[in-house]
């Protein structure tokens, strides 16, 4: 898997996600909750993704999750055909859903999202001032 596969998605301040793009064309729009998005005729839609939606405490099989769906989804041109995204939807797992969000929504790799803890210091180091030396 290359790490920058999985990105990080918002629907506004806070609350990021990691998802992997499916389409990137913006032809895409998301309907009601828990239907499937559809496909547009226009650039006025949105990306078609998968993100991942579960507790926080299952954060860890987001990468995983996300990586495997990536690795097996069908090809572009296939979930443009209606019955191939909807077995599609189907076929995934508990806790990943296909949605429609604009580009702007998308804001980079999940490994280097906004909140993300820098590398500890090293034990050994002398920290920066004002950091205060790791136990």
């Amino acid at each position: 898997m290359i790490p920058d596969e999985i990105q990080t998605g918002h629907y506004g301040i806070g609350a990021f996600f990691p998802l992997v793009v499916l389409d990137p064309a913006t032809h895409w729009q998301s309907q009601a909750p828990g239907n499937i998005p559809v496909r547009c005729t226009d650039d006025t839609g949105g990306l078609l993704a998968v993100r991942w939606c579960a507790p926080e405490s299952a954060g860890a099989q987001a990468p995983g999750s996300l990586a495997e769906v990536l690795a097996t989804a069908p090809p572009v041109h296939e979930l443009h055909d209606t019955e191939c995204l909807q077995a599609f939807h189907r076929a995934l797992p508990q806790h990943l859903h296909l949605i429609a969000l604009t580009a702007t929504s998308v804001i980079g790799p999940w490994s280097r999202r906004p909140g993300q803890h820098v590398a500890a210091i090293h034990p050994t180091r002398t920290p920066p001032v004002g950091v205060p030396r790791a136990a």
